[in-house]
């Protein structure tokens, strides 16, 4: 399909994200740092990517005006007992905040 594109990036990359989501119409936002024992041995990359990426996803898609963003979760968010966990609440709630501050951008988190 035409309308679909990919791209090899990084998300801890805004420059390289905000080349991707030029046109876009729908972001989904599926990259993590997820395995918990990686995460717990390597807990800045784990942050850099999972939260710090988070927030460059929101910035690279208001500032191409992607209409919406679906970021995925997962049930470790509820109630955090490590730190991936922890870092994907903090990103949930980075989303959260976005749809509500986003000011006159009619993106949808």
């Amino acid at each position: 399909d035409p309308r679909m594109r990919f791209f090899i990036g990084d998300v801890r990359d805004l420059e390289r994200l905000n080349y991707a989501l030029e046109g876009v119409d729908i972001c989904i936002h599926a990259a993590a740092l997820k395995h918990v024992p990686i995460a717990e041995y390597n807990p800045l990359e784990c942050i850099k990517t999972n939260i710090m990426g988070a927030s460059n996803v929101i910035n690279a898609c208001l500032k191409n005006e992607v209409i919406q963003v679906i970021a995925l979760s997962t049930d470790k968010a509820a109630n955090p007992i490590n730190l991936y966990g922890a870092t994907k609440l903090c990103s949930d709630k980075l989303f959260v905040s976005a749809n509500n501050f986003k000011g006159s951008s009619q993106t949808q988190f």
